[in-house]
């Protein structure tokens, strides 16, 4: 089995930063090849962030809530940081030479989403295996039809951290490190085959959005050019976990309550330090 030729989802057309550059490590490090985009065309249809996307993310989030609204504020007055600066599809020369697909997701319910067969299907004839850098939680074919499977990243170990806002959970638990797993997907939320996986460090006066930057910057890319190396080993089998985190989703009152506390706490000492 080959991993030679990968096609990527996008979420809409454009990716961050981050993204981008673990791409172009990706192509300018190894034999790989990027032949096929597929971009979620219904994204465009939302992106309005309109008054039902709001009430979705106000059931969603729950108290986590203001805490996310203030971010987004902040991201827009400020904008975001440069590692999540916004790369439109077509300015990131790894893509360059890819065909671009677009396509909206068959909605099996309100938590899976499976790519149209047609589209399955070119990706299987044309590509070896898929990065997941878009369109949800997935399920049906699209898993098993690429030789390699559907690659995608998860900012936590899963072995013991699984759910959504990347390492917000070790974070609040006063973890020493955070994961970030490289999974082939399976059927289970954050429950796929590790492909490669390695943590970064947290250090007493991080900010949550020092962790989050230093996972994005300083490992993803390695990580993925290690995993389409593993998959290119034939001694190499992905490793199914002996265990899974419990999976986590909103933040609690107290939950929230205590990232708050620390997170502001961290960014004084930070503050400090650099005075």
């Amino acid at each position: 089995m080959r991993c030679e030729t990968v096609c990527v989802l996008l979420e809409d057309d454009f990716l961050p930063a981050y993204r981008a550059t673990a791409l172009r490590e990706l192509v300018d490090r190894t034999a790989v090849e990027i032949p096929l985009v597929v971009i979620n065309d219904e994204s465009r249809r939302f992106r309005d962030r309109s008054i039902r996307y709001l009430l979705g993310r106000s059931r969603n989030w729950g108290a986590w809530l203001p805490v996310w609204a203030g971010t987004e504020l902040s991201r827009a007055i400020r904008g975001p940081p440069s590692y999540d600066e916004p790369r439109h599809f077509s300015t990131v020369d790894a893509l360059a030479n890819a065909d671009v697909v677009r396509c909206s997701p068959d909605r099996k319910n309100e938590i899976w989403r499976s790519i149209p067969d047609p589209v399955v299907d070119r990706i299987a004839d044309e590509t070896d295996v898929v990065v997941r850098f878009g369109f949800g939680l997935l399920t049906g074919r699209i898993l098993d039809a690429p030789d390699c499977g559907v690659l995608s990243f998860h900012f936590g170990d899963i072995r013991k951290y699984r759910g959504r806002i990347g390492p917000l959970w070790e974070y609040i638990d006063g973890e020493g490190s955070v994961g970030v797993t490289l999974q082939q997907l399976t059927d289970q939320i954050d429950g796929g085959r590790i492909v490669a996986i390695d943590h970064v460090p947290v250090r007493s006066h991080d900010t949550y959005g020092a962790i989050k930057r230093r996972q994005r910057t300083s490992i993803m890319s390695e990580l993925l050019i290690d995993g389409l190396a593993n998959l290119n080993s034939p001694e190499f089998e992905p490793t199914v976990p002996d265990s899974l985190g419990t999976y986590r989703s909103a933040p609690s009152v107290r939950e929230t309550l205590a990232f708050l506390r620390k997170h502001g706490t961290n960014a004084i000492r930070r503050e400090l330090t650099t005075f």
